[in-house]
Parts: structure tokens; C-alpha cells; sequence
């Protein structure tokens, strides 16, 4: 089974890469949650859904001029397969480049993804577009 979650996984990123949608979608939960972190461009906090999921992905070109994952490790744990590896981008808006560690946390059943997390340091991606992260879902809510 372990073998079989990374195999997907792998499949996912590959497809990403070569910008097959299909290819990516066709191995993701119709009710997958996707979650990024706060302060990420297009999906930050999270979505659910093939539909929420297309949305957030079809967003990468308004942001970025270019945008790859280059996956190093594919790690084992159980239903859960853990990829580390590097990011880049150049930002739309100010030519910039970036360029930084990430960590996803893929859940796989039943030959599907149904949950991903990415970790990445947002502060790094902002620098590139000359701007300021927003801060944490809910800062500063029942502040007195």
C-alpha cells in the first residue's frame, strides 16, 4: 500500500509539471481537502473539492510569470506519504525570483489523494513580490 501512495503521489507532481491537469486531477479525491498555509497566494488556509481546488491551481499564471516544484524526498508514513523538496517562482508583479524549502503532507486511500498540506516559509514568496504577508486566520479578532 505504502508503495502504491507514493506512486500516486509522484504521479501528481509529475503531471503538475508537465501541466496535466487531467493527470493531476484524475489521482485527487473528488472531495480532496487542500489546505496551504495563511499567507500562501491561492489557496491560503484551505479548499475542498475538485472545483475549489481547479480554481485555486487556475490562479497560478495571474501570480506567477513561472512556478515549479522540484520534489526530492518521498517519505513513507503509512496512508500519509511526506515530500520534501524545493520551490521557485518568478513574481508577475515585480519580476522578482524566489526560491525555498517546502514540506507536503499527502493522505492517500484507496489509490486517491484526499487530503494534501503544503508548508513553505511565506515570508520568503512575499519578499519576491515586494509586499508584507497578511497575518494569521483570525489575528486580532477578540482583541479588546
Amino acid at each position: 500500500m505504502s508503495e502504491d501512495s507514493i506512486r500516486v503521489v509522484r504521479e501528481i507532481y509529475e503531471a503538475f509539471e508537465q501541466g496535466d491537469m487531467d493527470g493531476v486531477f484524475g489521482r485527487l479525491d473528488e472531495d480532496i481537502d487542500w489546505r496551504e498555509p495563511d499567507g500562501y497566494f491561492v489557496a491560503a488556509g484551505g479548499v475542498r473539492g475538485h472545483a475549489a481546488v481547479q480554481g485555486a491551481l487556475a490562479r497560478y499564471p495571474e501570480v506567477w510569470e513561472q512556478f515549479s516544484l522540484d520534489p526530492e524526498t518521498f517519505l513513507d508514513a503509512g496512508e500519509h506519504v511526506v515530500v520534501l523538496g524545493r520551490q521557485s517562482g518568478v513574481a508577475r508583479a515585480t519580476g522578482r525570483e524566489f526560491s525555498g524549502r517546502f514540506a507536503n503532507v499527502w493522505l492517500v486511500q484507496g489509490g486517491k489523494a484526499r487530503a494534501f498540506e503544503a508548508f513553505a516559509d511565506t515570508g520568503l514568496i512575499w519578499k519576491a513580490f515586494d509586499a508584507q504577508p497578511p497575518g494569521p486566520a483570525g489575528a486580532g479578532e477578540g482583541a479588546s
